[in-house]
């Protein structure tokens, strides 16, 4: 198993060579600079000219790609030209909101959808599979800002349970006043998003269980005398778990680097919504520095996935 991590880890790097240059080039190819958007009726022209020579936004990309990657191995992304902060303290401050943001809507998310999951194809045909699954077209129709916008207009704005902006009350004092405080503000976009989340996780174990009733090894426990309680715990939903485990560390990966809709209704200061205001303003820096964090990650999440399913079904291990 370690020889197929290592192999695994060994391959990602010329893939995280090519995603930087693609990363480098586009983000180049935005219109506009972070300067442009500073000019006024006042502005000498050459001050902004002499902004840009001092950035070096008129080297050849190619010097620019270099001193870019070798700052990268520095441990140096670059400053953010509209914050004036480095990229690694901006994006310090905003990685840890969307990790724990992304973790408690996961957990939600499969706190759901496994039970659900069970109950629709344990059940097939029954009035609770047919429940299940009307939810589960409902959860996948609606568009997901509309879910969060009636659920912020509601529960927050109406009813006042929620709190609608930021990640913690300026009157939390204390780990346990500010650990509290951050949970009140995490709880209703994590519900919200870890419901829409359930859709693929509910379906791909329905069709797992309804499959695995009609296998000869579940006729062989129901022979054996096995209690059907047991036949579905120990038997059916451990091998119904593979096509759930081959997708986990995706979306594991995936929630943290797809955040921007959720953060930007919810006001949520993590990676989602810097990523759209550092688009809007320009900021190069910024905008490389997430994207090649995202894409990192997905490299990442197939890795992980791999590791999720080789611990839930060891047959599948390479040596």
């Amino acid at each position: 198993m370690w020889k197929t991590i290592l192999r695994r880890v060994l391959i990602m790097i010329p893939q995280i060579i090519i995603l930087s240059i693609l990363v480098f080039m586009l983000a180049k190819a935005m219109p506009g600079d972070p300067f442009t958007g500073s000019i006024g009726p006042n502005t000498d022209p050459k001050q902004i000219v002499a902004l840009k020579r001092a950035a070096g936004l008129y080297d050849p990309w190619y010097q620019q790609y270099w001193h870019w990657i070798v700052n990268l191995f520095h441990g140096n992304l670059g400053e953010s030209y509209t914050l004036k902060q480095p990229v690694t303290a901006v994006l310090g401050n905003r990685i840890s909101n969307t990790i724990w943001l992304s973790l408690l809507t996961l957990i939600i998310s499969y706190a759901v959808a496994i039970p659900l999951g069970m109950t629709a194809g344990r059940y097939e045909g029954s009035r609770r599979d047919r429940g299940i699954v009307i939810f589960n077209f409902i959860t996948f129709g609606v568009p997901t800002f509309v879910v969060f916008l009636l659920g912020l207009f509601l529960f927050g704005y109406q009813l006042g349970w929620f709190p609608t902006t930021g990640t913690i009350s300026a009157d939390a004092s204390g780990f346990i006043g500010e650990a509290l405080s951050r949970l009140n503000h995490m709880i209703l976009p994590a519900i919200l998003a870890g419901i829409l989340g359930t859709t693929s996780t509910i379906q791909y174990l329905r069709s797992e269980i309804i499959d695995s009733k009609s296998q000869d090894y579940v006729r062989t426990a129901r022979a054996k005398g096995v209690p059907t309680n047991k036949v579905y715990s120990r038997h059916i939903f451990r091998n119904s778990l593979l096509p759930i485990a081959a997708f986990a560390g995706f979306q594991i990966t995936g929630l943290i680097g797809g955040s921007i809709i959720v953060e930007t209704v919810f006001s949520y200061p993590g990676m989602g919504q810097l990523f759209v205001s550092s688009i809007t303003s320009r900021d190069y820096s910024v905008v490389t520095a997430i994207v090649l964090f995202t894409g990192i990650l997905a490299l990442l999440g197939s890795l992980l996935s791999d590791i999720i399913m080789s611990i839930v079904d060891p047959r599948i291990r390479i040596e």
